[in-house]
């Protein structure tokens, strides 16, 4: 079933609730939703998501932060992408926008940092360990 979330850039984004293929664009919220314990539904991560290391040879690699590989975004079928407005590129992400929910973080300080780790555990039903 289909939940509005807001987004750190104050869009809503409309995600299929709990999203079963995540696709991450940034190397922190990448090991966040590993923390998550959400491994099995993290489909596809950038060559930059180094921790831990054993995850990038089980995930199939989308590029870099700033060089996305849309052919393989596309084939991984994902319900939902997390970037950041610093890490990647606006253009990529608007492109993205146009197919899949994309929510995106923007992160300043730490109660930012803490919000993102709030909503992020929302967005994927696990509040209590978030």
């Amino acid at each position: 079933m289909p939940r509005k979330f807001t987004d750190q850039m104050q869009r809503e984004v409309v995600i299929p609730f709990p999203p079963q293929r995540i696709v991450s664009l940034v190397p922190s919220q990448t090991e966040l939703l590993f923390d998550l314990e959400l491994e099995d539904r993290l489909v596809g991560l950038t060559k930059f998501c180094i921790h831990p290391a054993e995850l990038k040879k089980r995930k199939t690699i989308v590029g870099g932060t700033k060089n996305l590989h849309f052919d393989q975004i596309a084939a991984l079928q994902p319900d939902l992408i997390i970037g950041n407005k610093e890490e990647n590129q606006q253009e990529q992400i608007e492109r993205l926008m146009q197919n899949y929910p994309v929510w995106m973080s923007d992160i300043s300080d730490l109660e930012d940092a803490l919000e993102m780790i709030a909503a992020v555990g929302s967005i994927t039903a696990t509040e209590s360990a978030a």
